[in-house]
């Protein structure tokens, strides 16, 4: 029984300790003016970018996200991971590259770290941490007064 805390234990704060080092992200709107960064984005299309990129996406195409692996003064290369359509939909996609002409985006949100969110999932996995391992406490100090009782009696 000991050994079966001690593992839901560890396990637990394993859980614990992997899961804010991923961190948590947020999209963050690029001015329509500025070059958009290399990696992780969303492109928002005007009604003449998703009729450009219909022959490889698709018809009804609002948004694509991916990594932006080059940009230019007039298009931005991406290679595509996910699909959303003007109805909400998002299919996945097997990094199908794309260029597309700047005129045909309405919008780039970029991918950042966002501390906020992050420190935020660190309180509640403390939380549920400090929960589980008090409770996993109560149960072993809440034994029999026999000694566990579990032997054979002489």
């Amino acid at each position: 029984m000991q050994q079966r805390r001690a593992t839901t234990a560890l396990a637990l704060t394993a859980w614990s300790l992997a899961l804010p080092m991923m961190g948590c992200y947020a999209y963050v709107p690029v001015a329509k003016s500025a070059t958009p960064a290399l990696g992780e984005s969303t492109l928002v299309l005007t009604s003449n970018g998703a009729r450009a990129v219909q022959p490889k996406l698709g018809e009804n195409v609002r948004s694509v996200d991916g990594p932006i692996v080059r940009v230019t003064a007039d298009s931005i290369e991406l290679t595509v991971t996910d699909v959303m359509t003007a109805t909400r939909e998002r299919f996945p996609q097997n990094g199908v590259p794309l260029t597309i002409a700047r005129a045909d985006v309405e919008q780039v949100q970029t991918r950042t770290f966002s501390r906020k969110r992050t420190w935020t999932l660190v309180g509640i996995v403390a939380a549920v941490l400090t929960v589980a391992l008090g409770a996993s406490a109560a149960a072993g100090a809440s034994g029999s007064a026999d000694g566990g009782g579990g032997g054979i009696q002489p």
